[in-house]
């Protein structure tokens, strides 16, 4: 893989400062379906000075359902998935993060989400995936927020602390690709 990869369209977090954020809020496990959007960061993740242990799944509930294993064992585990993979495992989701009260921090690419979208409300998209994310989200009572570029990693420390404080999901919408720096 090069990292010379340049995400379209370009902008967004970048992988060395996600990495180095969810190291800071004490992540010790990113559980994944690995996503287009989110490609540099698990390049990055797969890096052997991360400091954070990748597993890699094939699904999205055998990704929750492991990441909830690794929280009985001691660990702290974040998800890294997609929109669509959300999608997918809401039912497992439901069980194990809002019904058995166990913390889990989501990144969840927007896969999908058009140039044209970018800068405009996510609820606003032309593509369904990403417009009924937010929705869905608040639907469930999950609180959500935004990273689209390097400002706003603050967001995933208060999304971290919020899964751990009230022992329940907290999910991180990574609106823009993650870029390779």
């Amino acid at each position: 893989m090069s990292q010379g990869f340049a995400p379209n369209p370009p902008g967004g977090p970048s992988a060395s400062a996600l990495v180095r954020t969810l190291r800071e809020c004490g992540i010790t496990h990113a559980v994944t379906v690995p996503d287009y959007a989110q490609f540099a960061l698990h390049v990055a993740l797969s890096a052997s000075d991360a400091g954070i242990a990748t597993v890699y799944t094939c699904s999205e509930d055998q990704a929750l359902t492991t990441a909830t294993g690794l929280h009985i064992g001691g660990a702290r585990p974040a998800l890294v998935i997609q929109n669509q993979g959300l999608y997918k495992c809401m039912n497992t989701l439901r069980a194990t993060c809002l019904d058995a009260d166990v913390p889990v921090l989501f990144l969840v690419g927007q896969f999908g989400r058009e140039a044209a979208n970018i800068g405009r409300p996510m609820t606003q998209s032309s593509r369904r995936t990403v417009r009924l994310l937010e929705p869905a989200l608040d639907a469930f009572g999950v609180r959500h927020w935004t990273v689209e570029d390097d400002a706003d990693l603050s967001r995933v420390r208060d999304a971290a602390d919020h899964a751990q404080q009230a022992s329940t999901a907290a999910v991180v919408v990574v609106g823009r690709h993650v870029t390779w720096n």
